[in-house]
């Protein structure tokens, strides 16, 4: 049960967050005409950063080092397709070498994944395709770049686990004019909810991300309990909840194929809560980043917009409820008990003196 090298990260990794929020940085950067919103709005994109931060606190550092290789590797992918698309319309660009390319062919690269771990690709850059649809890692093929509305993808799913695990009003918003099926079913429900109660749940959902952000200042949300008494209880209120059913078991590879393969470190909340009586976790921010680590997993094997990425989303939204909630009474409870003791001073100075 020990973690052995799976130790979770401190709450602060800037190098796995600035590699995670590369390919949202993209899609904030995108040019939008004066008379229309932004893609992202200002309030979100300032939160972007921080949150994809928060997110990938507790995760072992083997998959940290993933999501920073891929985000070179998706990159790199694409300058190459734009490096083809410029070629076919006559501009003669080529991309110029860098320092950090000459570092990027140092490191070791990623192995190419099997077919049985990447079942979910696109099917232009599914691996073993024809010449010019996934034989690498970018199309090099107008024609096929032309077909399909994907970019480069990370083929381990790690970046797309972090940002599958955003959630209103945070969650990306589809390209414009997306022809994907999901993207218009976004966009349809976007346009009958557009009331001022939709708008009002925004930006309490917003709120929520602000305080959430907070609790890596929070002495009690970081510091150990004296005991398993308060930890147990938000576990049980955590694992209580109607989409933590899944959660609640290890899964079972054999009705997973490919799930070892890609899940190098499984958790689920019947191992958490062994960690937590082993006093393996001591703190609420341990407890909060090992289950974070059960929604990424979850999300990484399925697919950002899965069944069970949607159902992982309504998961860490209540978990993120409780451990606010666990936090703020803890507080509570610290500053009455400070002040319990602050008054009983001068008490026990006047019993002394008998004045």
């Amino acid at each position: 049960m020990a973690d052995d090298g799976n130790q979770p990260t401190p709450n602060s990794n800037p190098p796995a967050a600035e590699a995670a929020v590369a390919g949202a940085s993209v899609i904030a950067a995108a040019p939008t005409p004066p008379e229309k919103d932004p893609i992202i709005p200002e309030p979100i994109q300032k939160l972007l950063p921080d949150t994809l931060s928060r997110l990938t606190a507790g995760l072992p550092m083997h998959e940290l080092d993933i999501i920073i290789k891929e985000a070179k590797a998706c990159e790199d992918a694409l300058e190459r397709e734009i490096e083809t698309l410029e070629r076919e319309i006559g501009i003669n660009t080529k991309r110029q070498k860098s320092e950090n390319d000459n570092d990027q062919q140092s490191e070791t690269p990623l192995t190419e994944p099997t077919m049985i771990s990447i079942p979910l690709l696109p099917m232009p850059y599914q691996p073993g395709g024809e010449p010019g649809k996934g034989h690498i890692n970018y199309l090099d093929s107008v024609d096929a770049m032309l077909e399909t509305e994907f970019a480069p993808p990370d083929r381990y799913f790690t970046i797309s686990a972090l940002l599958g695990r955003l959630r209103d009003p945070m969650k990306l918003p589809y390209p414009p004019n997306s022809r994907l099926l999901a993207a218009k079913t976004t966009v349809a429900k976007g346009k009958k909810n557009d009331t001022e109660s939709e708008k009002k749940k925004k930006r309490l959902a917003l709120k929520k991300q602000q305080a959430l952000l907070l609790l890596d200042k929070n002495d009690i949300y970081l510091g150990e309990q004296p005991d398993t008494t308060a930890l147990l209880s938000l576990y049980k209120k955590i694992s209580s909840h109607r989409t933590a059913a899944v959660f609640r078991k290890p899964v079972n590879p054999a009705e997973a194929p490919g799930y070892k393969e890609r899940i190098l470190f499984p958790m689920d909340l019947s191992l958490v809560r062994k960690m937590i009586v082993a006093r393996m976790i001591k703190s609420f921010s341990s407890l909060h980043q090992r289950v974070g680590l059960i929604c990424h997993n979850c999300v990484k094997f399925n697919g950002r917009e899965s069944d069970y990425a949607v159902l992982t989303r309504d998961f860490e939204d209540h978990v993120d409820d409780k451990v606010l909630e666990a936090v703020k009474n803890a507080v509570a409870t610290a500053a009455a008990a400070a002040t319990s003791s602050t008054a009983a001073v001068p008490t026990a100075a006047t019993a002394l003196t008998g004045k």
